[in-house]
């Protein structure tokens, strides 16, 4: 396959996110207006950040004047995960030069990590065209989402602008669902979730998505070579 053949293939699959990711950085820009951040701080929090969960719970924080401290331990809290995201990655990306590897972990969210990651373990070799042209329009997404959202934010009512938020959950099922469907799989997804969602009940905040994820990836490989096992004997 060519470079402009990857680069269109990674264009086509980028699509979906792009799609979502544009009116659900929208709302993000037009609550950040209606909280009274400056637009330039909320197009800058998408450059720098670039991550939705953070940055809406960054609004709540700023209107509840939260301490500077508090922010900066939770939002690094809230995106630990792509620790794990980048330790899966970088096998697949051993190839590449340092610099280029640096670049893609910008572009590391967790829409880009569940379609690179399966097309990667699927024994695709990932090239820089093909994984950084689709990074880059993720990235590009958002951040004119944010533009329009910061824009438009002082015109447009914070309620009907959280009517857009399902954007990111339904492009998330899209993802589970399109992926594998295997039992150890499935396992993997359902304790994720209920765990994610006991932590919600429990008001402990982005401390559910690290748990769920951590302990329902576990048990989904544990289950995973279990079914392997008699197998190869």
């Amino acid at each position: 396959m060519s470079r402009q053949d990857k680069i269109a293939l990674a264009l086509k699959e980028v699509l979906p996110i792009v799609l979502a990711y544009f009116p659900l950085s929208i709302t993000f820009g037009v609550l950040a207006a209606a909280s009274g951040v400056p637009w330039y701080v909320s197009v800058f929090s998408s450059v720098w950040i670039y991550s939705g969960g953070a940055q809406f719970m960054l609004i709540s924080m700023i209107e509840t004047a939260t301490a500077p401290v508090t922010i900066i331990a939770t939002i690094l809290l809230v995106n630990m995960r792509h620790v794990l995201y980048g330790a899966t990655m970088g096998p697949y990306l051993a190839h590449w030069r340092e610099p280029l590897k640096w670049l893609a972990a910008l572009g590391l969210t967790d829409e880009s990590f569940v379609v690179t990651s399966n097309r990667a373990a699927a024994g695709e070799r990932l090239t820089p065209s093909y994984y950084l042209t689709f990074a880059l329009a993720a990235y590009g997404s958002w951040i004119s989402g944010t533009i329009v959202g910061a824009g438009i934010g002082g015109i447009v009512p914070s309620e009907a602008a959280t009517v857009l938020s399902f954007a990111l959950p339904a492009l998330f099922l899209a993802l589970l669902f399109g992926g594998e469907r295997t039992l150890p799989h499935l396992l993997a997804a359902c304790t994720g979730a209920a765990l994610a969602t006991l932590a919600g009940l429990l008001n402990l905040g982005g401390i559910g998505l690290i748990v769920g994820g951590i302990i329902g990836a576990t048990a989904g490989q544990m289950l995973g070579r279990k079914r392997i096992k008699p197998i190869r004997s």
